[in-house]
C-alpha cells in the first residue's frame, strides 16, 4: 500500500480535495479502455478504480451497468481485465484499485485473487457487496491484509451508528461514503442531511474519507470540500466518452476533468 499511503498523505496535506475516477475494464474494448485509463490519470486523477465487468452490478446505475454489459458482450474476461490493469499499474506512479463484486473474487478464489492483485501492483480492493458478517467463511479481509491490499469499506448514508462503527473497524486505506442511497449515476443533491451523515462518519473514523454516488459537477465538489478528502466520479465520466470515437472521447475526458477539478 506504499503508493496509496503516499498519495493519501499528499491529498490530506493539500488544501484541495483529491479525485478518484471510476472506469470499466474492457469498455468500449480492452485497447481503448487502457488508453482511457491513461488519459484519466494524466488529466488529474489522484487515484483510479478499475472495475472488472460483471453481469449483475447491483450497486451501479444504467451508465456503468451498460458499460459492464457491453464489455462482457465483447467477450472481456476476468483474466483479460487483470492483464489490462497490470499494464495500467506499470504505466503510472498513481494508485490503482480494483472495484469488483464478491462473486468474481469468490469464483477466482479469495486467496488467489488477493495474491494476484498484489502481484499486479494493485493497491486496494473495493467490493461493495462483500458480506462482512461472513468473513469467518470467506476470509477476504484476512487475505487482503496478508497481501498488503487496502480493503476499502463502503458506508451507506442510511447505516446505523453501530453498523458504521463495525465497518470502520475493518477499514484500511480510506473510507468510501455513499452520498445517498440507491445506485450510481443519478445526480446527488448535497444538503444538510448529507453533511450530517459525513460528520457522523468522521466522528468515529480517522481514515481519509471519500464520497461518491452522483457527483458530476464542480458545485457539488465545492459543497463537499471540508467534509471529505476524496471525490469519486464514475457515471458522469463514462458518459463523456460513451458512444464517441476514441479520439473524441479522450478529448472529452480531459475537458470534463479540467472543469471538475478546476485550477
Amino acid at each position: 500500500m506504499n503508493k496509496l499511503n503516499t498519495q493519501l498523505g499528499k491529498i490530506q496535506s493539500s488544501a484541495k480535495p483529491g479525485f478518484m475516477m471510476h472506469m470499466v475494464a474492457g469498455y468500449p474494448d480492452l485497447e481503448s479502455s487502457e488508453k482511457i485509463a491513461s488519459q484519466i490519470l494524466t488529466s488529474g486523477a489522484d487515484l483510479l478504480e478499475i472495475q472488472i465487468p460483471f453481469s449483475d452490478p447491483v450497486a451501479d446505475g444504467p451508465i456503468i451497468a451498460q458499460a459492464n454489459e457491453l464489455a462482457l458482450k465483447n467477450g472481456v474476461t476476468v483474466e483479460e481485465s487483470l492483464l489490462m490493469i497490470k499494464r495500467v499499474v506499470a504505466s503510472t506512479e498513481k494508485p490503482i484499485l480494483i472495484m469488483t463484486y464478491f462473486n468474481i473474487i469468490q469464483n477466482f478464489g479469495v486467496e488467489q485473487f488477493c495474491q494476484r492483485a498484489a502481484e499486479l501492483g494493485v493497491q486496494g480492493l473495493i467490493v461493495p457487496d462483500y458480506p462482512h458478517d461472513e468473513e469467518k467463511d470467506n476470509l477476504l479481509i484476512k487475505h487482503a491484509q496478508q497481501n498488503e491490499l487496502a480493503l476499502i469499506q463502503v458506508i451507506a448514508s442510511t447505516s446505523r451508528a453501530d453498523r458504521i462503527q463495525a465497518i470502520v473497524e475493518h477499514a484500511s486505506g480510506f473510507i468510501y461514503c455513499m452520498a445517498r442511497t440507491g445506485i450510481t449515476g443519478k445526480k446527488t443533491d448535497i444538503n444538510m442531511q448529507t453533511i450530517k451523515y459525513l460528520e457522523s462518519v468522521r466522528a468515529i473514523c480517522e481514515l481519509p474519507m471519500a464520497v461518491g454516488f452522483g457527483l458530476s459537477e464542480r458545485s457539488q465538489v465545492h459543497d463537499l470540500e471540508g467534509y471529505a478528502q476524496i471525490m469519486v466520479v464514475g457515471s458522469a465520466l463514462i458518459k463523456e466518452y460513451a458512444d464517441r470515437p476514441l479520439d473524441e472521447g479522450l478529448v472529452q475526458i480531459k475537458k470534463f476533468m479540467n472543469h471538475l477539478i478546476g485550477s
